[in-house]
Formats: C-alpha cells, structure tokens, sequence
C-alpha cells in the first residue's frame, strides 16, 4: 500500500536587493520594513484559515488501516460468521505441505489446548495463538526432516524423540511410528508429527505427577481412568 503523500512546504527565499534599493535612505528601508510586517501581524492576530494546500490535503478522507493477513485467514474459513471456528472450520485453514487436511485429532488436540473460555470452538485470538504454536512446531519439524522431504521418517522420529528428552526402545519407538503413519506412507505428515509430539509430551506430563524419581509408578485404577479422560 503506498503511503500517503506528505505536504512538503517550500521555505520562501527572500529577494536580494536591488542597487536602487540599496541607495534608499536607511529609515525609508525600515518604514517599509514595518509596512510589510503590519499584515502579517494582523493577519496572524485573527488566525486565518490555513492555505489552500493544507485544506485540501486535511479534507483528503483517511487511508484504510491495514488488513491482517492472518484475519483474512480466520474471516475466510469463518463460514458462518460467527468470529469463532468450530473444528470443521479450524481443518479447511490447516493443510499439510502435501496440501492434504490436518488429522481430525490433532485438529481435535489443537482447539482442547487453545479454546481458553471452553466454547468448544477458537476465537480469532485464540486462532493466533495456534497459528503461532504450530509455527514453532514448524522449525522443529524442518529441524528433523533430514532430507527435506517435507515428511518424517523412523530414524528422524527417533532422532526427534531423544532431542526432546524421551529415551525409548527402538521397539516401542517403531510403535509409536506406526501407529502415527496413518497414512500408511511409511513416514508422518507435519499433522501427525505435532499430535504424536503433544500426546507424548502430555502423557510424560500426568506420569511425573505420580512417579518418585524412579522411573516407575503405582497407580490407582481411579487416578489412571482420571488421567486417561483427561487426556480425552
């Protein structure tokens, strides 16, 4: 958007004298001198409208601010206008580099980690919340894809998981990779990635609240059902 132009005033150099004036008495130079000043000074006294530039430059309307590109995101797949996105909406902005739609449970993960007043849905500053979330979600993914094939492989899961603090066999890793390729690509999506990473994280989280430094926990049938639905 070109800014708009702004008013340049141009200092008025004054005039050099001319020899004729030059040979004018010293006192009619300075009558003329107090003639000239006695306008402005009246002029200045009933504080006149500003030039003619000016006026028309203030009656020029405002420029409109301008447009978010992320709001034009959120309004566009805002399709009933509510200012909200249900988890439908939230799937049509959120697409893979494939272009393929984010996996219904990360969608579902996204919107239970930002829905802050638990209308089930995402306001438009939650919205900016997630869109930056994911953003970072995005450097670690292009950390790990190795060979910028813009998907995860087993060894770059793996790889992945001990960079985040998490030592677990290669048989349980292999696992987890499986379960995520839900695809059935023999790799993970940048979707799928974050929704294994968040769970894992979020499982990590409720097992340190019961275990004592071993490693290991007992728990309760109770307090493992609480956890499990919670994690729901």
């Amino acid at each position: 958007m070109t800014p708009p132009h702004s008013v340049h005033r141009v200092p008025v150099r004054a005039q050099s004298l001319t020899s004729v004036q030059q040979q004018r008495p010293v006192q009619q130079q300075q009558q003329q001198q107090q003639q000239m000043q006695q306008p402005q000074r009246n002029r200045s006294a009933f504080n006149p409208p500003p030039p003619a530039m000016n006026r028309q430059h203030s009656s020029m309307p405002p420029l409109p601010a301008p447009i978010d590109p992320l709001y034009q995101i959120f309004s566009t797949v805002d399709k009933d206008g509510s200012g909200k996105l249900s988890g439908s909406e939230l799937r049509s902005a959120l697409v893979n580099f494939d272009k393929t739609k984010f996996d219904p449970e990360t969608i579902r993960l996204m919107i239970k980690l930002f829905d802050s007043d638990g209308s089930g849905t995402i306001n438009y500053a939650e919205f900016k919340r997630l869109w930056n979330y994911l953003g970072e979600w995005l450097e670690r993914f292009q950390q790990f894809d190795l060979d910028h094939n813009t998907t995860i492989s087993l060894d770059e899961f793996s790889l992945a998981l001990k960079s985040f603090g998490f030592q677990f066999s290669p048989r349980f890793v292999r696992f987890m990779f499986n379960y995520y390729d839900k695809r059935g690509t023999g790799s993970i999506s940048f979707d799928l990635f974050v929704q294994a990473n968040i769970t894992v994280q979020r499982i990590h989280d409720a097992f340190k609240k019961y275990d004592r430094g071993q490693g290991t926990i007992q728990i309760s049938l109770e307090d493992l059902l609480t956890e499990v639905l919670y994690l729901k």
